[in-house]
C-alpha cells in the first residue's frame, strides 16, 4: 500500500492507543517507602485493558456488500480497526445518509452512484475526498462524475456504459462511420440495421450519442456540470438531430424499444443493437461481439456513462480513518480486483482496466466505450431534463412531426424538437 500522508496519520493514531494501553513511564525505579503501597494498589486494581478498536461502518447494496466484507480484514489488522459492513438497499442509501447522518447513526464510507453527489454535496452530506496519488489511476470520466463545485466527493470504482452488439454470424464488426454502418446493412439484405431502446419510448440516456456527441450538450462541463449554461438548442446539439434524422429516415437505425431491440437481434433480423453490459445475457442468443458506436464526422460517439464510487459521510467523526480506509485499501488494484472477480462491474481504474481487457475484451469494450463518454449530469437540476429531452428525441425516432393532439405542440423538425426541449428545461428549471 502507499505510503500516503493519511495513512501515516493513521499509523501514529494506532501507535498512540498501542502506547496508551501499555501504559506512560518507563522510569521502574521505586522508592523504598513507596514500593509495598504501590504493590498493594496494584494487586487491588482491576488489569489495565487496551481500549477497544476504533470501528468504520460501510454501508453498500448487497452485491457489493458481499463482495467487499470478506476482503477487510487485512485492513482491519493493519490499522487496529474494525470494519463493519452493513448490507443497505441501494435505493435508500441515498436518503438514508441525509436523515441518519445528523441523527449520529449513519455510516462513515457509503458506496453508491456518481449523480448523488451534487445533491449531498449541496445538503452537505458528503465530505470532499482528495484522491492524492490514486487520481492517475481513474478514468477521467470517473473523476468528471464524482466532480462538484470545485472538488471531488469519492472514489470511482465501476463505470457503466452503452456500445454496439453486433451478431459475428452476419458482419465481421462495426464500422467507424454510419455510413459504412448501413452499407453494411444494405450488403446482407437485413431486415434491420441498428436497434436499440429510445425509438417507441421516451429515453434521453439510450438517445444520449444522438444529441450529446460531436459537440452537442445539455449542461456544459467544465470541472462541473453549469445549469446555467443549456446547450440542447445549441448549434451542435441541433446538428446532431438532424443527423438523428437522417439516420431514422434512411433506415440505418431503427423505432424500437428494448423488447423489440433485443428480439430483433436474437432473431438475426437486425445485425447491430446499442445496449449495455446488463445485455449480455439475452444478447448471447447468437454469437456476438461488441465495439464501439459509430462516430459523427471523425468525432467519437458519446454515451451517457454511470460511475458508482466510495463516498465518506461529512458527518463521520473519524474522517482521517474513513479517507484512509478508502484510499489506503479500497482503492488498491488488490482490492478492486478481488471485488470485480466476486461482482465484475467494469472498472474505474486503468490498473484493474488491463486486468479486465486481458480476462473479458468484451468488458474492456464497454468501458473503452464510457471513457469516450459523459457522466450523467450529477447535478439536481437533472431532473428537469429527462421528460423533456426524451420526448423530442421521440418525435425524431419515431418520426412523429406535426402537433400532437394532446398537448397542441408543434414540432416539425429536429431543430423544432431540441429547441422545445431547451424550452422546457429552462422553464423547469426556473419554476423549481
Amino acid at each position: 500500500m502507499k505510503n500516503t500522508k493519511l495513512r501515516f496519520i493513521v499509523f501514529l493514531l494506532v501507535f498512540s492507543m498501542v502506547a496508551v494501553a501499555c501504559g506512560g513511564s518507563n522510569d521502574t525505579t521505586e522508592s523504598p517507602d513507596t514500593t509495598e503501597a504501590t504493590v498493594e494498589e496494584t494487586l487491588a486494581s482491576p488489569a489495565t485493558t487496551a481500549p477497544p478498536p476504533e470501528v468504520i461502518v460501510v454501508w453498500a447494496e448487497e452485491l457489493v456488500a458481499n463482495a467487499l466484507d470478506p476482503l477487510v480484514g487485512a485492513y482491519e489488522a493493519a490499522a487496529g480497526v474494525d470494519v463493519e459492513v452493513v448490507v443497505y438497499d441501494f435505493g435508500a442509501i441515498r436518503t438514508d445518509v441525509q436523515t441518519a447522518g445528523p441523527a449520529g447513526e449513519g455510516p462513515d464510507v457509503f458506496l453508491g452512484a456518481h449523480d448523488w453527489v451534487g445533491e449531498l454535496a449541496a445538503n452537505g452530506v458528503v465530505a470532499p475526498l482528495d484522491l492524492g496519488d490514486s487520481v492517475n489511476d481513474i478514468l477521467d470520466v470517473g473523476i468528471a462524475g464524482f466532480s462538484y463545485g470545485g472538488n471531488v466527493y469519492g472514489f470511482p470504482y465501476a463505470t457503466e456504459a452503452i456500445a454496439m452488439f453486433y451478431n459475428t454470424d452476419l458482419v465481421d464488426g462495426v464500422p467507424s462511420t454510419w455510413e459504412e454502418t448501413k452499407a453494411s446493412c444494405d450488403a446482407i439484405g437485413s431486415q434491420l440495421c441498428v436497434v436499440g431502446n429510445g425509438g417507441s419510448n421516451s429515453d434521453a440516456y439510450f438517445n444520449h450519442p444522438f444529441y450529446g456527441s460531436n459537440g452537442g450538450y445539455i449542461f456544459k462541463f467544465d470541472g462541473g456540470f453549469d445549469a446555467s449554461d443549456i446547450g440542447l438548442d445549441s448549434d451542435a446539439a441541433i446538428a446532431q438531430a438532424e443527423y438523428l434524422d437522417r439516420l431514422v429516415k434512411n433506415g440505418t437505425v431503427a423505432a424500437t424499444d428494448y423488447g423489440a431491440a433485443m428480439a430483433a437481434f436474437q432473431e438475426g433480423n437486425a445485425p447491430y443493437m446499442i445496449n449495455g453490459p446488463w445485455a449480455r445475457g439475452d444478447a448471447s442468443a447468437v454469437n456476438y461481439s461488441v465495439a464501439l458506436i459509430p462516430g459523427f464526422d471523425g468525432t467519437t460517439a458519446t454515451p451517457f456513462v454511470g460511475v458508482r464510487g466510495a463516498m465518506v459521510s461529512a458527518f463521520s467523526e473519524k474522517q482521517v480513518l474513513a479517507q484512509s480506509f478508502i484510499l489506503d485499501f479500497f482503492a488498491t488494484v488488490e482490492v478492486q480486483k478481488a471485488m470485480y472477480d466476486q461482482d465484475p462491474r467494469l472498472p474505474a481504474t486503468k490498473s484493474l482496466l488491463e486486468i479486465v481487457e486481458a480476462a473479458d475484451p468484451i468488458g474492456g469494450k464497454f468501458v473503452e466505450s464510457a471513457a469516450n463518454g459523459l457522466p450523467m449530469p450529477n447535478i439536481p437540476e437533472m431532473a428537469s431534463v429527462w421528460g423533456a429531452v426524451g420526448d423530442a428525441l421521440l418525435v425524431i425516432r419515431s418520426q412523429s412531426y406535426g402537433t400532437n393532439e394532446e398537448t397542441g405542440v408543434t414540432i416539425d423538425s429536429p431543430a423544432d424538437a431540441m429547441k422545445w426541449a431547451a424550452e422546457q428545461v429552462r422553464s423547469a428549471i426556473a419554476g423549481s
